[in-house]
């Protein structure tokens, strides 16, 4: 088992130093300039009638289409981060998921100017404005809050051998190797399905649905190293929080954006108390 453990950190770690490098962070934001300006040009020879009938399917009838397809591929990239954040801390990968969140809520209110008819006309699409202002508020105070949480944490290592904290990265790393072929394959199996006119499974929540069972695997096994009642009601509340992203992400407009700000505002007082108790403890302990 300490082999695969090994080899499997080993791949891991070969991986990511491609996926940080210059040179792939410039082919990434090129496919994203390159996938909005396509759409739009598909778009607008669709409407010109020079695509041909098969593909007309396939091809949006609004512009604003470009926008969503843009951060639907900008989403896809910061879930690959994601996954290579996971083995730095709990903490910063849930940070990372918030972020996404935010991110996703904004598609959701560019999605929404896709039911606009062209020319824009505002006062026939009332219900289409409340919902792209409920989205942009609630995108925003996640990122808001998002920073005040950062503000406020102070990192402390968990475990107090520099050895289990060693394999405890390399178990995380062969975990992160796991959720990098589960996403690809989720995303395979989501693309086949959308071009064969089947019902996805929407991508991002399924994701999300595997994201939950590793934040709890993650807690329980960092149990094996360190059983602190602190760290472990840290870690379970985050987990939790994970939960409630989830549930924002398969929830109709308004209650998405309601459960997002739940969940930040939950994470903010939970590492507001966290770091003032582990204050605490570390004061009694030099008394």
């Amino acid at each position: 088992m300490k082999k695969i453990i090994r080899y499997s950190a080993e791949i891991y770690n070969s991986i990511e130093i491609y996926w940080e490098s210059e040179m792939n962070h410039r082919i990434l934001g090129t496919g994203i300039v390159v996938s909005y300006i396509g759409t739009l040009l598909l778009i607008q020879l669709k409407m010109w009638g020079l695509v041909p009938g098969f593909a007309n399917q396939f091809i949006p009838d609004n512009h604003f289409a470009a926008v969503e397809v843009a951060f639907i591929v900008l989403l896809f990239f910061e879930v690959m981060s994601l996954i290579f954040i996971l083995p730095q801390s709990v903490a910063n990968s849930l940070y990372k998921q918030f972020e996404i969140i935010s991110l996703i809520l904004l598609r959701n209110a560019f999605k929404e100017f896709s039911h606009f008819v062209e020319p824009l006309v505002l006062h026939q699409n009332i219900e289409t404005i409340l919902h792209i202002l409920s989205d942009t508020f609630s995108a925003l105070v996640v990122f808001s809050g998002l920073y005040l949480v950062r503000s406020i944490r102070i990192h402390k290592l968990i475990f107090f051998k520099e050895e289990e904290q060693f394999q405890f990265i390399r178990l995380k790393k062969m975990t992160s190797l796991l959720l990098m072929f589960a996403f690809i394959l989720l995303a395979i199996q989501d693309t086949i399905l959308y071009f064969t006119h089947s019902d996805t499974f929407k991508f991002f929540p399924a994701f999300y649905t595997i994201l939950i069972f590793t934040d709890i695997l993650m807690v329980l096994i960092s149990l094996r190293y360190n059983y602190n009642y602190l760290v472990l009601f840290r870690n379970s509340g985050f987990a939790l929080a994970t939960v409630l992203l989830r549930l924002a992400l398969s929830a109709p407009v308004y209650y998405n954006a309601l459960i997002a700000i739940v969940a930040i505002v939950f994470v903010y007082l939970l590492t507001l108390v966290y770091q003032k108790m582990l204050k605490t403890e570390e004061e009694q302990l030099l008394n």
